[in-house]
């Protein structure tokens, strides 16, 4: 088995990973992880490095018939150096500061020289776990429990977070244009069902083509009518057209000839608004703004007789803890979308009422909608 420590979005974070492995069976989830079966271990890292909000990736061990610390203690007793290690507890319930001192003992009477990391017996983030090299000692461990499961997971994999912070802030930026974070990218090329071609149909700051040249796809096509956008955010490609021999490809006519076309994109969010000139009244007029801007799109795409996936991000907007969603776009998509569902039937795990899932990040007051769609 094989489980999946969640992000803050853990529901994005789930429809992700279904999208990316095929075929598996849910053992068991909670907003915490998940864990899959029928799932190789030489798959899911040929992948990891390409899921969106993954923490950790773990082998996972039933804890059915043996405890907690028995199983700690077989797997130490395979470690060649000192065992220093790290426990990450996905239960509130968990005494963790109980079970670390307790494990130390008992690994002193094995005669297994030990040190655990967790300082102050409280959790520790990625990068301190990157510091100690704790995944490549195999010594990162996490209790994954809830009322009816226990489990313990050893991290095979865990998201290397610096990474991302140096592609978003290596980029030419616009403080007024809304920028799409590479992580959400990622997830939205992912939830796409990765097929041969990814299109663009607004570049912005290219974010979506750099993340999908990075995750191996081969063809990339965009298009864009705003010539100032295209010609300030250029320069955001120009460091991967280097190091990665990138082809962007400015062209939008292929439609008939390509078989395995995707459509992931973030049109326009509208002005950046702050706290100061935030207001209901404000919300409304950009609502229709960009309503005059996304049914032509829509409409020229069931012209164009797309028949492929859409992932597509709208704006909503949060004012004094009230929520006001883009509701003209749902009237466009009901007349030329099919709304796809994120999760198989039989899962319980509920998106919004129009089968969408939120994006969103504190102290921001425009956040995001992502819908999976296909034209009718």
């Amino acid at each position: 088995m094989i489980g999946f420590q969640l992000g803050r979005e853990w529901r994005l974070s789930i429809a992700e990973i279904l999208a990316v492995f095929n075929d598996v069976k849910i053992i068991d989830y909670t907003s915490d992880y998940l864990i899959l079966d029928n799932l190789e271990e030489k798959i899911v890292l040929e992948k990891a490095s390409n899921l969106w909000w993954s923490i950790k990736i773990m082998k996972i061990f039933s804890l059915e018939d043996i405890s907690f610390e028995e199983k700690i203690l077989d797997l130490a007793a395979e470690n060649e150096w000192k065992f220093k290690y790290w426990i990450t507890v996905l239960w509130d319930k968990f005494n963790l500061k109980t079970t670390l001192m307790k494990l130390k003992k008992e690994l002193k009477n094995s005669g297994i020289s030990s040190r655990f990391v967790n300082k102050d017996f409280k959790s520790i983030n990625s990068a301190t776990i990157i510091w100690e090299n704790l995944v490549k000692r195999w010594t990162d461990f996490s209790v994954l429990q809830n009322k009816n499961n226990k489990f313990l997971g050893k991290t095979i994999w865990i998201q290397d977070i610096n990474a991302y912070s140096k592609r978003d802030y290596a980029k030419s930026r616009d403080m007024q244009v809304w920028m799409l974070p590479p992580k959400l990218s990622q997830m939205m090329i992912n939830l796409s069902w990765w097929k041969e071609v990814v299109y663009d149909p607004f570049i912005w700051l290219w974010t979506i083509l750099i993340e999908a040249e990075l995750m191996w796809f081969s063809w990339l096509y965009w298009s864009d009518l705003n010539q100032t956008m295209v010609e300030t955010s250029s320069s955001n490609t120009k460091w991967i057209i280097e190091k990665l021999n990138a082809k962007f490809i400015n062209e939008a006519t292929f439609f008939d000839k390509i078989k395995t076309w995707v459509i992931v994109t973030e049109w326009y969010l509208w002005e950046v608004m702050t706290q100061k000139n935030i207001s209901k009244d404000r919300i409304l007029e950009q609502r229709k703004g960009l309503e005059k801007l996304y049914n032509p799109f829509f409409e020229n795409l069931k012209k164009w007789w797309f028949s492929w996936t859409i992932v597509m991000s709208f704006p909503f907007w949060e004012v004094r803890w009230n929520y006001y969603y883009f509701e003209e776009i749902y009237s466009i998509l009901e007349e030329y979308c099919e709304i796809l569902p994120y999760f198989p039937e039989d899962f319980n795990i509920k998106s919004t009422k129009t089968w969408s899932l939120l994006y969103k990040r504190e102290k921001q007051l425009v956040w995001r909608e992502i819908f999976k769609l296909k034209i009718k």
